[in-house]
């Protein structure tokens, strides 16, 4: 996510923070970052790294910052744990400067072991990690992350692609020239860039 992050970005809003690992890297390299994380034990190693941490339900909470204060806000594995991801990427669009990024990564629901399971097996069965993260409430394809991001004002810049499978289907995605890629993905990462303002009668 961090080697997605544009020239001229000075200020970051990071959602997610945690234990500050990815604060410390973008302190390290001059950015200013903001966090925002729910479990406040969590943080206390973070705080060195950031210059406020807000502690709290994001979807809940109102930042207290001005229009277009920030130019870039990162979603590490976030969105996919929130009730309504939709909205809040759109109510933070108020916060991101014309042009600012979002920076993302979003598991992909597409891949190939997962439909394997459903349609042979009729199984969904919620794991402790992974793509069936028992603490995910949404799931998304490549097409519905980028319809997300279309609605909240942004424009998909570029995607990352963490692939993930067996020998043989790997091999046939090769024979195909990577028609298959999109059910071998786990993961996309991904920078958007916010191309207009999202009227209030949206959120």
């Amino acid at each position: 996510m961090i080697e997605l992050i544009p020239e001229g970005t000075k200020n970051i809003l990071e959602v997610g923070c945690a234990g500050g690992m990815t604060g410390k890297v973008l302190k390290e390299m001059g950015f200013h970052v903001v966090g925002v994380e729910l479990i406040e034990g969590l943080i206390e190693d973070a705080r060195p790294y950031y210059e406020s941490i807000i502690i709290g339900d994001v979807e809940k909470i109102d930042l207290p910052f001005d229009k277009e204060y920030f130019d870039c806000i990162l979603y590490g594995d976030v969105l996919e744990h929130l009730v309504d991801p939709w909205g809040l990427v759109k109510k933070h669009n108020f916060y991101i400067k014309k042009g600012g990024s979002v920076i993302c990564s979003i598991p992909n629901i597409r891949h190939y072991r997962i439909i394997k399971r459903l349609a042979l097996k009729g199984e969904w069965e919620y794991t402790e990690d992974g793509i069936m993260d028992k603490t995910h409430l949404r799931f998304f394809t490549i097409k519905t992350i980028k319809r997300l991001f279309e609605d909240a004002g942004f424009e998909i810049k570029e995607i990352k692609k963490r692939p993930s499978g067996a020998g043989w289907i790997k091999t046939i995605n090769y024979l195909l020239k990577n028609r298959l890629i999109d059910f071998l993905v786990r993961q996309y990462i991904f920078s958007a860039i916010k191309i207009r303002e999202v009227d209030s009668w949206q959120l």
